[in-house]
């Protein structure tokens, strides 16, 4: 740049040399940067961490309330809040829109949920192949979706730590667990939801996870690290699923962790019923079609971000034989299957097998389908069932929310969405 600079200077007889024009240039450019820019949470200049006065911030469908005194900022709009400088490294979102993910996270079996009707437990649910982090599943690498990426990833600085408070988490191996909200949480996040999501819907699940956790310990319930509430995976477990990139995969789950700090979900003062499933089948669920109980939070509403994930759709076969028992059907008599009825979201709810009705979460559990939403056909002595979907469909879609998060959206905005009529607040 300067030899072109001196030989554009020498061609045009100009006075000034290359190293002052260098000079001036580079002036500006710094002066620009220190005015443009603020420091991160450590006090030390990030040009990643740009002040949110100076940028446009998307409009939210939710607001977030403080009972402290961290500062907040409000667009021109007045029913949009967003909290300043909410991200450290909005660009590293980047990253997680390359590829579909073929993982899917773990349907959250909080159906045993508070003041719920349980959905009937299917101990027979199948554990297929690409379950997220499922326990019964081989310790599969999810760890090549950033074998490529750059060494950005080893420069990660922590976010300072926020929560102290400590928790106790039984484990399915029979010990005691006693550790801080933060820590709970990233192996809680760690395990329910692929690493290599977007940022804004890791904290969507952060979010979630932690105002499940604490609906549970005001209930004086315990929390526990299976499915009967949330899973949970230690950090020995995560170095065998995330190989070489465990540096990276944790301190981005730590992030999306600590930048929510104290945030959960409520309505009308109270920590909602946060629960949520892997995918739905372009919309999610009303709650009184899986549990009986009428939420005014867990309707259902458009997830059509679900659509284009990979888990979408999937077919099944089972044997003749296999059906006939399990429905208690006597293999002489001929099969019948019909559907009865579909409700608004499209799911199954009520099906008749032989000469006895079912509802469509009936029929799901018996056969351990992926969702309430499928066709079948009997063919060549088996049943073909094609199911749309993965979980019960209520709440918070986690593909969803990936799909949202990777169109711009915020948690924020994300929650909003899935939890209609409630309000992030920050405690």
């Amino acid at each position: 740049m300067k030899e072109m600079v001196d030989d554009y200077i020498r061609r045009k007889k100009i006075i000034w040399n290359g190293n002052q024009i260098l000079l001036l240039f580079g002036g500006v450019a710094l002066g620009t940067l220190l005015l443009f820019s603020s420091p991160n949470p450590k006090g030390q200049m990030n040009y990643l961490y740009v002040n949110s006065e100076i940028m446009n911030p998307i409009n939210l469908n939710a607001s977030v309330f403080s009972n402290t005194s961290k500062k907040i900022e409000t667009s021109n709009d007045s029913s949009t809040v967003v909290l300043k400088d909410h991200s450290l490294e909005k660009m590293k979102e980047s990253i997680q829109k390359q590829e579909e993910e073929k993982v899917i996270s773990k349907e959250d079996s909080s159906r045993k949920n508070l003041n719920m009707v349980p959905m009937e437990d299917s101990k027979n649910e199948a554990k297929l192949e690409d379950d997220y982090l499922s326990t019964s599943s081989s310790s599969t690498d999810y760890s090549h979706s950033f074998n490529q990426e750059n060494q950005e990833q080893q420069e990660y600085q922590d976010p300072p730590e926020l929560s102290k408070e400590k928790i106790s988490i039984y484990r399915s191996n029979g010990t005691v667990l006693t550790l801080s909200m933060s820590d709970y949480l990233i192996g809680v996040v760690a395990s329910e939801m692929p690493a290599s999501f977007p940022m804004e819907a890791l904290k969507a699940q952060a979010i979630v996870s932690r105002t499940y956790a604490m609906k549970k310990l005001k209930s004086g319930d315990i929390l526990t690290d299976d499915i009967f509430t949330q899973g949970y995976k230690d950090e020995s477990y995560l170095r065998s699923i995330w190989g070489k990139d465990y540096d990276f995969y944790y301190h981005k789950i730590k992030e999306a962790v600590l930048e929510t700090d104290g945030m959960t979900v409520q309505y009308q003062g109270d920590y909602i019923e946060a629960v949520y499933h892997s995918t739905s089948n372009g919309k999610t669920e009303d709650a009184s079609h899986v549990w009986g109980n009428s939420i005014p939070y867990l309707k259902s509403v458009d997830s059509v971000w679900d659509q284009y994930a990979g888990t979408y759709q999937r077919t099944i076969e089972k044997d003749l034989s296999t059906v006939f028992q399990i429905f208690g059907i006597h293999f002489q008599e001929p099969l019948t299957i019909e559907v009865l009825s579909r409700n608004e979201s499209g799911r199954i709810s009520s099906i008749r097998v032989g000469n006895q009705s079912y509802t469509g979460v009936q029929f799901r559990n018996l056969l351990g389908l992926r969702s309430t939403d499928f066709d079948i056909e009997i063919q060549d002595g088996k049943i073909l069932i094609t199911t749309r979907g993965y979980g019960h469909g209520v709440g918070m879609s986690q593909y969803g929310a990936k799909g949202m998060a990777e169109a711009g959206y915020s948690c924020l905005q994300i929650l909003s969405h899935y939890y209609p009529g409630t309000l992030v607040i920050k405690e």
